[in-house]
Formats: C-alpha cells, sequence, structure tokens
C-alpha cells in the first residue's frame, strides 16, 4: 500500500523512464549536487553537506523513531539483508542512551527519595 502522495509521484513519472524503472534515475552525483543546491538556499543547511546517502540515513533514522518495524523499513529501504537496517536500529538505541544521560541530572532527587526508602 502506497500513501497518496507517492501514487501522484508515480502517475506524474509515468512513461518517463525508458529502462522499465518506475522513475528516470539520475547518477547519486547528480543528486548530490542538485541537494546542494538547495541546501545553500536554506539558512540551517548551509554549512553542512547534504547529500542522497545523509537522506536516506534521515529517512531511515526518522521512521524507526516513529515505531516503523525494521523488517518493513528493510523493504523500503530495499536491502536485501536486515542486518543492514539493524544499524539504522543501533544507532537509535546509542541515541536513546545519549539522551537519558542529558536528562538523569532531573531524577537525582526521585533516586535518593526511593533510595532512602530501601
Amino acid at each position: 500500500m502506497l500513501l497518496d502522495i507517492p501514487k501522484m509521484i508515480i502517475e506524474k513519472y509515468a512513461g518517463f523512464s525508458k529502462d522499465g524503472k518506475v522513475f528516470p534515475v539520475p547518477s547519486n552525483s547528480y543528486c548530490n549536487d542538485r541537494l546542494s543546491a538547495i541546501s545553500e538556499q536554506i539558512d540551517c543547511l548551509k554549512e553542512k553537506k547534504v547529500t542522497f546517502h545523509l537522506a536516506r540515513h534521515t529517512f531511515a533514522t526518522l521512521f524507526l523513531s516513529e515505531g516503523v518495524p525494521l523488517e518493513s523499513l528493510s523493504k523500503m529501504l530495499g536491502h536485501k539483508n536486515i542486518a543492514t537496517t539493524q544499524i539504522y536500529a543501533k544507532i537509535l538505541n546509542e541515541k536513546v542512551g545519549k539522551d537519558m544521560q542529558k536528562v538523569s541530572h532531573k531524577f537525582k532527587g526521585m533516586e535518593r527519595s526511593f533510595v532512602s526508602q530501601l
């Protein structure tokens, strides 16, 4: 099942590709050049290196953080082996740990209260 926007995009590009693919697929370097030009127009991205790989990585991380199952994400990304997709889950777990460290100081009083009751 596809969402409405991807369906509309597929319909828009129907017949554009000459090699049987759904979309005409530009080279990776062309995509990166276009992403670079676009990112230069956005203040918070001007100093960043925005690439197609970064976009895929961001997509995968966001979808995992929203609860999309690893198996579904693996299919979406076109991975042949789920171990490739599991790399994103590992990164997500590391981020959760770092985020917990950032807020742990706020719970010190609660921890002391709990320990004193034991």
